[in-house]
């Protein structure tokens, strides 16, 4: 789910207005599957030709933790368009719905470890990974 996650953040950046300009990213498609490793999001080196960002606060980057690995499935539900296309967040969803409550607490306890290794994550918002 922790790699899938990685690797879906890189398919869901966003594009610039026409598509004929193509994505933001610098990672050509060919690479993305080869290059979306953990330790792209572990440095400040931006696989990016432009972009905006925000130094979080812990609250912020626990904001973000909670969006991208909802504390219930309850909590999923609440969140709109985005994030249900990425095979990361069904992927995670449907062990959330298979196990107990103090299972997905231990299970988001791992997550947590992996996820306080990054550099850096998408600007976040309620339905969406990556918030414009």
């Amino acid at each position: 789910i922790y790699e899938q996650f990685i690797f879906d953040v890189i398919e869901q950046a966003p594009n610039r207005k026409s598509k004929r300009e193509g994505s933001y990213l610098t990672i050509p498609v060919h690479r993305r599957i080869d290059l979306a490793q953990p330790e792209l999001l572990q440095v400040l080196e931006l696989p990016f030709d432009q972009a905006q960002y925000c130094i979080c606060t812990p609250e912020q980057w626990k904001m973000h933790f909670d969006r991208i690995f909802p504390p219930s499935v309850q909590a999923a539900r609440a969140s709109g368009q985005n994030f249900p296309s990425c095979s990361y967040y069904r992927s995670y969803i449907a062990l959330a719905s298979t196990v107990a409550a103090a299972h997905l607490v231990k299970i988001r306890a791992a997550l947590k470890v992996e996820f306080e290794k990054l550099a850096w994550v998408p600007w976040t918002s309620a339905d969406r990974m990556w918030g414009t």
